[in-house]
């Protein structure tokens, strides 16, 4: 996860000066490091949630992940929402006028730029500050899936 949000942010900086108007085939210069980011995270996430929910079941002795995976995508969901509802508001703080040619309000643009390099980037970082302590290395989530499994043959032998 980490290392994945790291190339991330590597794009985001990339992004910040390769964003030249006139020049828009620079962007795809930075599009591979923070897609690469993007993309990650919901694969790295949702093996990270099959993990805990390992885990639970072997505190628990319930398997819930159904409830787990309708809090992870109900929160992508609010994210998504979030980020619509913050588009019309950045619009308007960095005071972009659509009836203005783009080359007449370079201060707008410029406030868009940042906003767009800036928020996903200070994201970012804060979802790598978050993670930093995440504690399941490939070995727990191996012990515990052996556990899982061990548990489960016992039940099987007890009621045959």
């Amino acid at each position: 996860f980490i290392v994945a949000q790291s190339i991330s942010i590597i794009g985001y900086i990339m992004l910040y000066f390769l964003f030249v108007p006139g020049k828009p085939w620079m962007y795809i210069i930075a599009l591979p490091f923070f897609s690469f980011g993007i993309g990650s995270l919901f694969t790295i996430m949702m093996s990270m949630t099959a993990d805990i929910i390992d885990i639970d079941e072997l505190n628990t002795g319930l398997r819930r992940e159904g409830i787990f995976g309708a809090i992870y995508w109900w929160m992508v969901k609010v994210g998504f929402a979030i980020a619509g509802g913050l588009s019309g508001i950045i619009i308007s703080v960095v005071g972009f006028n659509p009836e203005l040619a783009t080359i007449d309000q370079q201060s707008a643009v410029n406030g868009l730029h940042a906003f767009f390099c800036f928020f996903p980037l200070v994201g970012t970082i804060i979802a790598i500050y978050v993670m930093r302590d995440y504690s399941i290395s490939e070995e727990r989530a191996n012990e515990t899936r052996a556990l899982l499994d061990a548990r489960k043959e016992n039940q099987t032998v007890s009621t045959a």
